[in-house]
């Protein structure tokens, strides 16, 4: 297991060097991990750094940037409204002002390429789905937005079209899509049609949400599912404490340096796990 100093000195030393800005590989999920641990160590070099990160996504954002969840433009949208949320920092009305039109524009008008998280569908609908449980304005058109991805979904499902792979993601975005009033009503029957699924009635914890680790996989699995996984969750945390992660290859939030430091930040401190919703 790699140590924590060993954690923020790389994190540290390629933070604003990692020329990916997005969440699941780059700068966004690196800035998550340093704002926690600004926030648990009351250290404000830690926020600075954090701070000087956002600053380099934002100039890196740019009018052809892709709208995809882990490496683009939904994904470092919804980092900022997680930063937001948490109160890691302040900021203007009009910071999404320029995300939001482009979401709109991407969700409303562009064809997308399938129903996944990463690259699809869902990770545009998860990007309305933290804003519209944020503070800022524009509810009508997010809501208007969201409403439309639910009816796109709804579509695929009634046609068939949803691919193995793709159905435990459709389920858990519908499931935290019910949250919101009246979505229930409205689309309660899509969310009955998900739990015919064999994958979703008979879920296979090894299996689903395959992009996560096991870990992640675990907590994900036990809010989407309202299954008991505590005692299997306890044994995977006992199993992490003991791994050399020696393979770890990139900086991010998904399944790199960042990853572990915030499962650190985690064990040590007893962060809640809210940080893995990011995923």
């Amino acid at each position: 297991m790699k140590t924590l100093d060993e954690i923020v000195q790389t994190l540290t030393i390629n933070g604003t060097l990692t020329d990916q800005p997005g969440l699941f590989y780059g700068k966004t999920g690196i800035a998550v991990f340093f704002f926690h641990h600004a926030q648990h160590t009351c250290n404000e070099l830690f926020q600075n750094y954090a701070m000087d990160i956002i600053q380099e996504i934002q100039k890196q954002i740019t009018v052809t940037m892709s709208a995809r969840y882990d490496v683009g433009l939904a994904g470092i949208g919804v980092g900022f409204e997680y930063f937001l949320q948490n109160g890691f920092f302040e900021a203007d009305d009009d910071l999404f002002e320029d995300f939001d039109a482009r979401m709109y524009r991407t969700a409303m008008y562009e064809p997308y390429p399938d129903l996944s998280l990463e690259g699809g569908l869902i990770g545009w609908g998860r990007y309305f789905i933290c804003r519209l449980r944020g503070n800022g304005q524009n509810k009508d058109q997010l809501n208007k937005t969201l409403i439309h991805i639910v009816h796109e979904i709804k579509q695929k499902i009634k046609k068939d079209a949803v691919s193995v792979k793709e159905q435990p993601d459709v389920y858990r975005f519908l499931h935290d899509v019910m949250s919101f009033p009246g979505y229930a009503d409205k689309f309660g029957n899509v969310m009955q049609r998900c739990m015919k699924w064999k994958s979703i009635y008979e879920p296979d914890v090894q299996k689903i949400f395959s992009y996560m680790s096991h870990l992640q996989r675990l907590y994900t699995c036990q809010t989407c599912f309202n299954m008991d996984l505590n005692e299997e969750i306890a044994r995977e945390w006992e199993k992490w404490k003991e791994t050399e992660n020696n393979t770890l290859n990139d900086m991010g939030l998904l399944k790199g340096w960042t990853t572990e430091g915030l499962l650190h930040l985690t064990n040590l401190h007893h962060l809640d796990v809210s940080w893995l919703n990011l995923l």
